[in-house]
Formats: C-alpha cells, sequence, structure tokens
C-alpha cells in the first residue's frame, strides 16, 4: 500500500465517458457510477466498519466489472493510530506539500485528501474545505448515479446534503449500533450486515435498515498452514470481554494447565487494560486495608498469557489459534473476527451480542455473559459465573469443528452479499442521476 501516486488535480483521473442517450432502454448500456465519499479511510486496519465497506465496494466491482465504476474520496482519518499499519509511508506523506494522493486497489481508484492529524476531531476548517472542494469536483466530473459513505460528523453529513440537493441517491453503511436516535438524513437506503442489526434499529428507532451480509476477503485471513495451540482474544479492553477472558485464564491454570492463552492488542492495550479491571471483593479489601491504589488484576498474574501485537496480517494470528474468544459486551453488528477465524477451520465461543451469533453461525457456541459484566465492563465474573464458559471451553477444544466451520463460511460467502447490495442499488442506479441535468433547489442549473 506504499506504492502511491500524487495528483495535483482531479482532472489527473480516469472519469470515464459523459452519458449521450436518454431513457432507460439506452441507460442499460451505461457505466453505472459510485462515489464513496467519506473522511474516514476505508484502508484502516484498527475498523472492521472500513473493512466491511471497502471489501464491499470490491466485490460489487468485481460481480460488475464491465459495467460498474467505483471511486473513492477519504481523508487520512483512522480509528486508531495502529489503523494505519497499510500505510508504510504515510507519515512523510503527510508532511509534505501535496494535497491529494490517487492509489488503485481492489479495482477502485481512490483519491485520498491530505491532513494534518489522523484524529477526525482534530480535523482544521481548511482541511474540511479542501475534501468539500474536491467532492464537488467529483460530482461535476464523475457525475456518481449513487454517494455512499459513512459517518455521522458535520463533513460527512454536508457531503450528503449536497448530493441530495442534487437529486443523486445516497446510501448509508451502518456498521454498528452507536447512531442511536440518528434519522440518516438525506439518505434513500441504509445497509447493515446482520439480521440483528436491522432489527435493533427497526424495533427502537423505527428505521428500516437492509442487512446484506458481511464481506470477508478469504485469500486476506485464511492462513496457508496452521500450527494451532492457543486461545485467542483480539482487542484486549473490558468492552470486548476482557474481564471474562481474565477469568477463564485464571481457572485455566488449575484446570487446563498445559493451554496458553494469546492476546492480540488492537485499539487496547493489555497491560493498560488490566489496570481497569476490578471485583467486589477485591475492590472492598483493598480499601479496607488503605491500598485503594493496589491494581487487582496485574499482569503477573497470567503466566498462561501471550501477548501480540496488532499486525494488518491477521493469518498470522489465525495460524497460531486453536479457538477464538469473543466474549463482547457491547451490541456487536457482526462480529468480523469471529467469521474470520469460522474461515479458517477455527471454532469460536462467543457472547449472544447482537450480530455475534450470525457471524458464528454452526462453527460454535454463544453464551450469554454474565449478568455482572453486562452491569460493568471492567468487572472480573467470578468462577461460579463462569462455569458454563470454562465447561463449554472444554467441551469445544475436545471436538472436531472443521466441518461445522465450513457449513458456516458457506452462509456468509460476500458474493452473495454483493448480490444483495446490488439488488438494492438497481433502482437507485435507474434514477440515471449521473447523466441528467441536476436542478439546486436555489435554481442552478449543473450538467
Amino acid at each position: 500500500m506504499s506504492c502511491w501516486k500524487s495528483v495535483p488535480v482531479v482532472a489527473a483521473l480516469a472519469y470515464g465517458g459523459s452519458f449521450s442517450f436518454l431513457g432507460t432502454i439506452c441507460f442499460l448500456f451505461t457505466m453505472r457510477k459510485i462515489l464513496w465519499a467519506s473522511p474516514f479511510s476505508l484502508h484502516d486496519t484498527s475498523s472492521g466498519a472500513a473493512a466491511q465497506s471497502r471489501l464491499m465496494l470490491q466485490y460489487l466491482k468485481a460481480a460488475r466489472p464491465d459495467d460498474l465504476q467505483i471511486m473513492a474520496l477519504s481523508n487520512f482519518i483512522f480509528d486508531n493510530p495502529r489503523g494505519m499499519s497499510r500505510f508504510t509511508d504515510l507519515k512523510e506523506k503527510l508532511k509534505s506539500k501535496e494535497q491529494f494522493f490517487n492509489l488503485q486497489n481492489g479495482g477502485i481508484q481512490y483519491l485520498y485528501v491530505r491532513n494534518h492529524s489522523t484524529a477526525i476531531d482534530a480535523q482544521t476548517g481548511g482541511e474540511q474545505r479542501l475534501f468539500f472542494s474536491k467532492y464537488l469536483d467529483l460530482l461535476k466530473q464523475f457525475k456518481p448515479d449513487v454517494v455512499m459513505g459513512y459517518g455521522g460528523d458535520m463533513l460527512s453529513m454536508t457531503v450528503r446534503a449536497e448530493a441530495a440537493r442534487r437529486g443523486i441517491p445516497c446510501v448509508y453503511v451502518l456498521c454498528n449500533a452507536s447512531h442511536k436516535a440518528f434519522t440518516f438524513p438525506d439518505c434513500e437506503l441504509v445497509l447493515t450486515d446482520s439480521r440483528a442489526a436491522a432489527s435493533y434499529y427497526a424495533d427502537n428507532f423505527g428505521v428500516n435498515v437492509c442487512p446484506v451480509g458481511t464481506f470477508i476477503e478469504p485469500s486476506q485471513v485464511v492462513a496457508a498452514k496452521r500450527e494451532p495451540q492457543y486461545v485467542t482474544l483480539i482487542n484486549p479492553v473490558p468492552e470486548k470481554g476482557l474481564g471474562i477472558f481474565v477469568r477463564l485464564a485464571l481457572m485455566a491454570q488449575q484446570e487446563l494447565p498445559q493451554l496458553r492463552f494469546l492476546v492480540v492488542e488492537s485499539r487496547g492495550s493489555f497491560a493498560q487494560a488490566l489496570a481497569c479491571l476490578h471485583d467486589g471483593e477485591t475492590t472492598a479489601a483493598s480499601a479496607a486495608a488503605g491500598n485503594a491504589g493496589t491494581q487487582a488484576y496485574p499482569a503477573s498474574l497470567f503466566s498462561n498469557v501471550d501477548v501480540a501485537q496488532h499486525t494488518s496480517d491477521v493469518r498470522q494470528i489465525y495460524a497460531r489459534t486453536r479457538l477464538l474468544l469473543v466474549p463482547s459486551l457491547v451490541r456487536e453488528n457482526w462480529g468480523r473476527v469471529a467469521s474470520e477465524a469460522v474461515l479458517n477451520g477455527i471454532p469460536v465461543l462467543a457472547s449472544q451480542s447482537g450480530g455475534l451469533p450470525e457471524a458464528v453461525g454452526t462453527g460454535g457456541l454463544c453464551l450469554k455473559a454474565p449478568q455482572s459484566c453486562q452491569r460493568d465492563a471492567c468487572r472480573v465474573p467470578s468462577a461460579e459465573e463462569m462455569r458454563p464458559w470454562m465447561d463449554a471451553l472444554k467441551q469445544m477444544l475436545s471436538e472436531d469443528y472443521t466441518e461445522r466451520c465450513a457449513s458456516a463460511a458457506a452462509a456468509f460467502r460476500p458474493e452473495l452479499s454483493a448480490r444483495r447490495v446490488l439488488e438494492l442499488l438497481d433502482p437507485l442506479f435507474l434514477q440515471a442521476a449521473g447523466s441528467r441535468a441536476q436542478l439546486l433547489r436555489s435554481g442552478m442549473l449543473f450538467r
């Protein structure tokens, strides 16, 4: 991902020809165009939403290589600094005087607009104006039939509002459960991955969200050769069930002394997250002894746990994983790591949060998280509360999940998801927004 091409102006990009015929019949022979526009980088390895959206675009292009053209306009905004790992020369690029950077990836043409910080809250007004100016150029020259993206920030909302004013349909890709009471203004279609997410938004907020499935590229996640030895947790933070992992690791020291555990630091640091954990008895005893600052669960307790750093090549992790633990305490839209493990033939022991049961399928077991953890993500559950999890762990380690994982993996093939998305997009394509004049409310006419 370090092979950049700098482009000083939008005109340096290849946009394809403009429409010369009107009508639905002629439109059937034209190139449909999608413009992805969002300040968030789709190459962010710390963001499941970025991975889902980037692969969705690639599979849409692969499904219709001859009549679908896709461009993506983004800033270098990441959920976490560790997500920049695909860009080996990013710091140098951000220090340069170039304003725009062009790259090809998976059949998609990406145009990145330079920004000084990789955090969304640190964007300057000037950087937002530069992004929006380039977006206006693309609306005029690329002439998209559909604008897609995500983000509840003001720049993303302005992007969608401008497209709607010009009569261009907007599609929102919804990848989490945090858009509470958000009405998705200016969007004609909202896509999500799981049926659980669609039900959540329909039942709680009256929002019609269309589930289409997940997008995972097997070649990017399936290890060529596996030497499994670990029970693995990816992203060791309290809300992802670190307390559950900690109790299982401690119980295993007595019940499964030969078993090794692995934590993979994604957004969270294992050592730092451990400092947040507590249980009622330990906290009360420490306070009574005047040791309120004593850490309840220091790293020295976990002699059976190894730590791995964040990597952009997750195949290295799955190559060593015997069972994946996904004890999330937050409402997961899907749970990509669960499906990635299943693709590797790795069984998954997960919570019943949100779309995790869909992501696991027949490739594992989903249990209820202990009530104490659901009330307080930093609470480490008792051994009694974790007995069902430990029993399930022992059972799963003794069984062969190869066929069950293969059956589950067949259900979320990305080609099927792409087909569902295209069925939803086709009515929007038929509006031919890119080929018709765009009348703004102010009376200005754009061609």
